[in-house]
């Protein structure tokens, strides 16, 4: 029997095999077929595919890499070792992959690259890689991510005006994205332009109302503005919806109920800010001005 038209039999009992869900019946078919075809991409391919899908991971990575050290330049084999590497966290090997691939040949290779790097902070790298698979003429879609992931960095690095302007350009691509008006509501509350800030995150909202980050970013940009009552309502959903919460963001809430006249309920909110961090500066404040207040009040009744 020809050797072409054998494998495509054994491949085929195989598949069978996994259709019932016997994946070790498979697994053990497909191994015997690896010695008899020692340099067949399909065999080496399902294979890997098999191992993943029975929980072995290790077995999927070791086999695709045997694999590219005899066949370095398949590039649809890399490219699938290094996804397969990004699918399961290991960043430093999928960017060890990734890396070996001419980005002109595999532009998704740098959209891949980007995202590794970011998960290792190396926001730079990050930066590079994301603005490479852009000016490759890359999938539309995967495009808009990658204009978010790098007004997202920006952001971090404190570059508010850059971080603005990917996220305009990322506008271009797809309009109705509730994380880009997250970014925009970001940018204008560091870049002083209250307005807009509100105008950004109340379309955030409306576009997705399940995030918790929106009513937390929601609550800053209402006591920035002076609306108390808005303020504590989003601080409050945010804590709602979050079971850790930072000393900060308590701080934040007691000061739109210290501002809003709110006095007990501050108190309350300032105390478990401290309970969290002993050292919030501004929970500490604000609790000597509450208790100062209270003196004065005292002074003058009498």
């Amino acid at each position: 029997m020809d050797s072409a038209i054998k494998l495509k039999h054994k491949i085929a009992s195989a598949d069978n095999f996994i259709a019932q869900g016997k994946y070790l019946h498979a697994i053990q078919l497909y191994e015997r077929m690896l010695v008899e075809f020692p340099q067949n991409q399909e065999v080496y391919y399902n294979l890997a595919q098999l191992y993943e899908l029975s929980g072995n991971f290790n077995s999927s990575f070791n086999l695709l890499s045997k694999y590219l050290e005899s066949n370095p330049n398949d590039v649809d084999m890399q490219l699938y070792y290094g996804q397969l590497l990004f699918k399961h966290e290991e960043w430093e090997r999928a960017i060890e992959v990734f890396t070996k691939l001419v980005p002109e040949e595999k532009p998704l290779s740098q959209y891949f690259l980007g995202h590794a790097y970011l998960m290792i902070r190396d926001l730079e790298m990050s930066r590079i890689s994301f603005l490479s698979f852009i000016s490759l003429d890359a999938d539309r879609e995967l495009v808009f991510e990658a204009f978010v992931r790098l007004a997202k960095i920006e952001l971090e690095m404190k570059d508010f005006e850059q971080a603005l302007k990917y996220a305009k350009q990322s506008e271009i691509f797809f309009s109705s994205n509730w994380e880009l008006y997250f970014i925009y509501a970001n940018c204008y509350l560091q870049l002083g332009m209250d307005a807009h800030a509100i105008t950004a995150i109340e379309k955030a909202i409306k576009l997705n109302p399940q995030p918790s980050e929106l009513y937390e970013l929601a609550g800053k940009i209402y006591l920035r503005t002076g609306d108390n009552t808005r303020a504590e309502s989003n601080f409050k959903k945010y804590i709602e919806l979050n079971e850790s919460v930072s000393s900060e963001t308590y701080s934040q809430l007691a000061d739109a109920c210290f501002k809003a006249k709110k006095i007990d309920s501050a108190l309350d909110y300032y105390e478990l800010a401290l309970k969290i961090d002993p050292g919030n500066k501004s929970a500490l404040m604000g609790v000597q001005n509450i208790h100062r207040n209270k003196k004065s009040s005292v002074s003058k009744d009498a």
